[in-house]
């Protein structure tokens, strides 16, 4: 019998680049992962069927198991002002079955056209939606390419002969144990955080992973040396309009390196660069960079 499952795991994603164009001056929060949350399910509250899939599929889990969301927000980099005619641009990525309202994201988005943001609600006008990866425009003034509307896979590429790599935290990594945030990582707690990611996923929203490897590689990942670490955590929170009160989105930043036989990692670190680790991976957290070398 030929088994036609794919060695390690497998779910689609689609990565959406929105620009958008500074109409006045403005000074918004530094970090903008919560900001673009609230913007982007305002757009989507006329499509009552997407925004409830996309933003509310904790809710729709029987016996109150909390489940990840089916979407990734990546935020600018951090900075508080924007001058009239600066481009804001970030990339919102929908994983698995929730690609199927990837049409009515896009024209929410488009039918919306500008959107206010911040605390003075300065207005930013649409000027493009591509698919990310591609660097396909999906809409731009004068232009509607529903065709470049295309799902990516997650990579399970292997990079053979590696026996060293280099981890950048590059937004807030939040990983609780027993209630309290870790401020230190071993790589067993790295491979941990992004099997448990995939499985969650393509559980809830379709796709395969092999659980069998994951057993084989928990054992393995705890031979694999931390050699260095600079990590420190960033104080960081939000302000949530629907339980009026300010959300704690502290943590880690820095970087790592580790060695040891890193070859059968390699596809899972680098779905992580795709997915985040950790916690309020919707809001932008928990987003890594994975060097692999020789």
């Amino acid at each position: 019998m030929i088994n036609n499952e794919p060695v390690h795991f497998s779910l689609k994603y689609l990565p959406l680049l929105i620009r958008l164009r500074c109409c006045e001056p403005a000074r918004l929060p530094g970090y903008l992962g919560s900001t673009l949350h609230g913007i982007l399910g305002w757009a989507l509250l006329n499509h009552k069927e997407a925004y409830r899939y996309i933003y509310e599929n904790r809710k729709m889990a029987e016996g109150g198991y909390d489940i990840p969301n089916p979407y990734i927000i990546n935020p600018p980099g951090y900075r508080e002002q924007y001058n009239k005619g600066d481009e804001l641009r970030f990339q919102v990525i929908l994983l698995g079955d929730a690609l199927r309202y990837a049409e009515q994201l896009i024209n929410a988005l488009i039918t919306a056209g500008s959107f206010t943001i911040g605390a003075e609600r300065k207005r930013f006008q649409l000027e493009e939606i591509m698919q990310y990866d591609q660097l396909q425009s999906i809409w731009k003034p004068g232009l509607y390419a529903p065709e470049a509307i295309k799902a990516e896979v997650l990579s399970e590429h292997r990079t053979e002969g590696c026996t060293n790599c280099s981890i950048q935290l590059l937004t807030p990594l939040r990983i609780r144990r027993s209630g309290s945030l870790l401020t230190e990582l071993d790589f067993i707690t790295i491979f941990r955080s992004i099997s448990r990611r995939i499985t969650e996923l393509t559980a809830r929203y379709g796709g395969y992973v092999n659980e069998q490897e994951i057993a084989l590689l928990m054992e393995a990942a705890q031979h694999i040396q931390k050699t260095s670490s600079g990590l420190y955590v960033k104080n960081m929170e939000r302000y949530s309009t629907r339980r009026d009160k300010k959300m704690d989105l502290s943590g880690l930043l820095g970087a790592m390196t580790f060695q040891g036989e890193l070859a059968p990692f390699t596809p899972w670190l680098n779905a992580a660069c795709i997915l985040h680790l950790g916690r309020n991976t919707t809001l932008g957290c928990g987003k890594i960079d994975a060097v692999i070398m020789n």
